[in-house]
C-alpha cells in the first residue's frame, strides 16, 4: 500500500511539473527602428573594422553560459565583423552574459547613444537590455508592451526586467537602429553593458550588434566656428 501511495505522489509531483512547463515562444512583431539622427560621433565603435576594445564581463551573479563573440556571422545581411551571440548558430539554454563598453566621459555632445543590432530571441522568455553600473537604461522609444516585453522565465542577466523579446527582423528590414539617451550621466566617466538572458529551453540566433556610436544630433559649438571659418 505504501508503495502505490509514492507511486502516485510522484504521479502528482509530475504532472505538476508538466503543467507548469511554459508553451514555446516563437519571436515576435519587429522591433521599431528609432535612430539618433546623429550629426556629431565622437566615438565611433564599428565592428566591421575591430572589436573596438569590447570585453565579455558577467552579469548574473548566480550563473549564466558565456555567449557574446566577436567576429563574422552567419546571419544573413551581417555588415561585416560583428558582436554577437554565438557567430554560427542558435544560442544556448542557461545563458547569461555582458557586454561592456570601454570607458567614455558623457558630456552635452556625447549624450546620446545609437546601435545598429538584429535581434532574434524566443518572445516573452529570452531577451535583451542595456545598463550601466547595473541600472537599465531605457531606449528613446522606451520599452513597452509592443515591441517589448519582460522575461519571465527565468532568463539570466534579465530576469523580470524591461528590454526587448521576440525580433528586429523582417523581410525588408533585418538590422534596426535604436538610439538611448545619456544625459542623466553627464559629467560622468561611464561604462555600458549589454546584457544577453535565456531560459532552460527553446533558442534562436540571438542578439548581434553592428557598431554603437556615441555622439549628439547636433554639431558642438566649438566645432560650428570652425567651419564658419
Amino acid at each position: 500500500m505504501k508503495k502505490i501511495v509514492l507511486a502516485l505522489g510522484f504521479l502528482i509531483v509530475v504532472g505538476i511539473v508538466v503543467a507548469q512547463e511554459k508553451a514555446p515562444q516563437a519571436p515576435m512583431a519587429p522591433l521599431t527602428p528609432v535612430p539618433c539622427n546623429l550629426v556629431y560621433v565622437a566615438h565611433d565603435w564599428d565592428f566591421a573594422v575591430s572589436n573596438q576594445g569590447f570585453t565579455t564581463t558577467t552579469c548574473d551573479a548566480t550563473g549564466g553560459a558565456p555567449v557574446w563573440e566577436w567576429g563574422t556571422s552567419t546571419i544573413a545581411g551581417a555588415p561585416g565583423t560583428v558582436w554577437g551571440t554565438v557567430l554560427s548558430g542558435n544560442y544556448p539554454n542557461n545563458a547569461g552574459e555582458g557586454l561592456l563598453s570601454p570607458a567614455f566621459d558623457v558630456t552635452a555632445t556625447t549624450d546620446k547613444m545609437e546601435i545598429l543590432s538584429y535581434l532574434q530571441t524566443e518572445t516573452n522568455f529570452d531577451g535583451v537590455n542595456v545598463k550601466v553600473n547595473d541600472t537599465l537604461l531605457q531606449p528613446t522609444d522606451t520599452y513597452n508592451a509592443t515591441v517589448s516585453t519582460y522575461t519571465t522565465y527565468y532568463a539570466y542577466c534579465v530576469d523580470n526586467q524591461a528590454g526587448w523579446t521576440g525580433s528586429s527582423s523582417t523581410p525588408s528590414q533585418n538590422w534596426v537602429q535604436q538610439c538611448f539617451d545619456l544625459s542623466a550621466y553627464t559629467g560622468q566617466n561611464i561604462q555600458v553593458r549589454f546584457d544577453f538572458g535565456s531560459d532552460s529551453s527553446v533558442s534562436y540566433p540571438g542578439w548581434y550588434l553592428a557598431y554603437v556610436k556615441i555622439g549628439d544630433d547636433v554639431i558642438p559649438v566649438q566645432l560650428q566656428s570652425l567651419d564658419t571659418e
